[in-house]
């Protein structure tokens, strides 16, 4: 028995919930980072918003430029 094709509005539906997913987890990453700066103290800095992200942001550099191990060589 061939499947109906799914209609626009039941994909736009679709969409729709992935989007709220994707905030939703974004959000909890989010908070479970937030914990993690607290545990390392970084709350009671004296630190701009502004120095804080650029710290941030070479973190993620650092482990963006990590690159997979190369496959073992098979013998």
């Amino acid at each position: 028995m061939a499947r109906k094709p799914k209609s626009v509005i039941d994909i736009d539906k679709e969409i729709e919930a992935l989007k709220a997913q994707r905030v939703a987890a974004m959000d909890a990453r989010a908070e479970q980072i937030g914990k993690i700066a607290a545990r390392a103290d970084l709350t009671l800095l004296e630190i701009t918003d502004a120095e804080l992200l650029k710290e941030f942001q070479q973190i993620a550099d650092r482990f963006r430029r990590k690159t997979p191990p190369a496959p073992a060589a098979k013998s």
